[in-house]
């Protein structure tokens, strides 16, 4: 059965580009385009990994992250920060509220950003 990936990002070509290399890999994507539609999906759908995007048009990404981490059923789904927003202090607030990962979109290609996921997933 393919992993699931929900990517919570607000720029349409950018999840075009990362979605497309992620189906290509085997992964099933679901997209969210706003904070609280990613956390109602998390509620639904429960992924095994999620790509979380910090500049979002309604809630941030450091919300998201909270309002997951506080879903019992969600506390432990990996959580990779996908941005362009380079602030070495929400990268480590992050951490903080456990995601595994704080990707900048200019420093990893969708071929590179397949490869940390399938490393974190065993694909």
């Amino acid at each position: 059965m393919k992993k699931t990936i929900l990517f919570i990002e607000d720029d349409l070509p950018t999840v075009e580009v990362y979605k497309t290399a992620l189906e290509h890999a085997g992964f099933k994507v679901e997209t969210a385009l706003s904070g609280n539609d990613g956390v109602r999906k998390i509620k639904a759908k429960m992924p095994d990994l999620v790509l979380l995007d910090f500049l979002l048009p309604d809630i941030d990404g450091m919300e998201v992250l909270k309002q997951i981490r506080a879903q019992k059923d969600a506390k432990d789904i990996p959580i990779f920060i996908l941005t362009n927003y380079t602030d070495e202090k929400l990268g480590q607030k992050g951490l903080l509220l456990k995601n595994e990962k704080y990707l900048l979109k200019t420093k990893h290609t969708p071929r590179e950003l397949v490869e940390v996921v399938k490393k974190e997933l065993g694909g």
